[in-house]
């Protein structure tokens, strides 16, 4: 009997410390995926802001261009007759003095001035292999390239609308390198990821461990201290009842979750000694 109930205690343990192992484990889970999912939109915030910023500065900047570009600003460095020009070969010479000039002030990859949806004239990396680009002006003003000219990255193509006298209504589409960057703020939130599943690794090996003590330890204590030894006591007490060598009384505790086993065994007490005073008697 007592084996039978060493084993049932081993297998509450057991089922408990099993428990016990699961709901932290789906905690240290549910943790680590939330604060992943939190870092990853932390990156993509950054790289969205990273974008944001450039494609501002350019604008900002090509609206500065306009603005100082006025008609006498230009034709005081370029040809009056040229620039005023209708000639198409003239204003392809006006658009390359323009492009040389942004070239000078933006360190793109590639360059290009657009009319009614046809490149005029486009300025290229020297080794990129650029075939074809979008001629038409996304919906946001600017796009997110992933390769450009064969090579993965990260390129911002930015369009805005030129308002340089003749060169009225004409886009430019200028498209800058930030592979370098994002693969940096990248590679960062990477090594922040890897450190944060670590720590919560040991972290829950730390915690499983102590809950896993504490648990074990206390549900010992208390198996023994309320279960386990009264149900030992009553057991001896029942024996040396039945066997006729149990002195004293039996305890019986009010506030006892087997009191009436307890008050069973007194009656059964009282019950052996009067039959061993009829015996005695005869």
């Amino acid at each position: 009997m007592l084996a039978r109930r060493g084993n049932e205690m081993r297998k509450y343990m057991i089922a408990i410390a099993v428990t016990v192992i699961l709901l932290i484990t789906a905690m240290i889970v549910y943790t680590t995926l939330d604060s992943i999912r939190r870092i990853d939109k932390e990156l993509e915030m950054e790289r969205e802001r990273v974008i944001m910023q450039l494609v501002d500065y350019i604008n900002t900047s090509l609206e500065e261009v306009a603005v100082t570009g006025t008609t006498e600003f230009m034709e005081g460095i370029i040809n009056p007759v040229l620039f005023n020009s209708t000639n198409p070969a003239d204003q392809l010479r006006v658009l390359q003095f323009v492009m040389d000039m942004l070239r000078a002030q933006y360190s793109c990859d590639y360059l290009a001035f657009i009319s009614d949806g046809v490149v005029l004239i486009r300025s290229v990396k020297e080794g990129l292999d650029i075939q074809d680009l979008p001629s038409e002006m996304p919906e946001e003003g600017y796009e997110v390239l992933s390769e450009l000219g064969g090579r993965k990255g990260t390129f911002i193509s930015v369009f805005n609308i030129m308002e340089l006298g003749p060169l009225h209504g004409t886009y430019v589409d200028l498209v800058v390198d930030r592979t370098e960057e994002v693969d940096a703020m990248e590679d960062f939130y990477s090594q922040e990821k890897s450190s944060l599943v670590t720590r919560q690794i040991v972290t829950g090996i730390i915690a499983l461990v102590v809950a896993l003590l504490i648990t074990t330890l206390g549900v010992y204590f208390l198996t023994r201290r309320y279960i386990t030894a009264p149900i030992a006591t009553l057991t001896k007490t029942s024996h040396g009842i039945m066997d006729g060598t149990f002195e004293g009384e039996v305890e019986v505790v009010e506030e006892s979750d087997y009191v009436d086993i307890q008050r069973l065994l007194q009656s059964g007490k009282v019950l052996m000694e009067k039959m061993e005073e009829v015996g005695d008697e005869d």
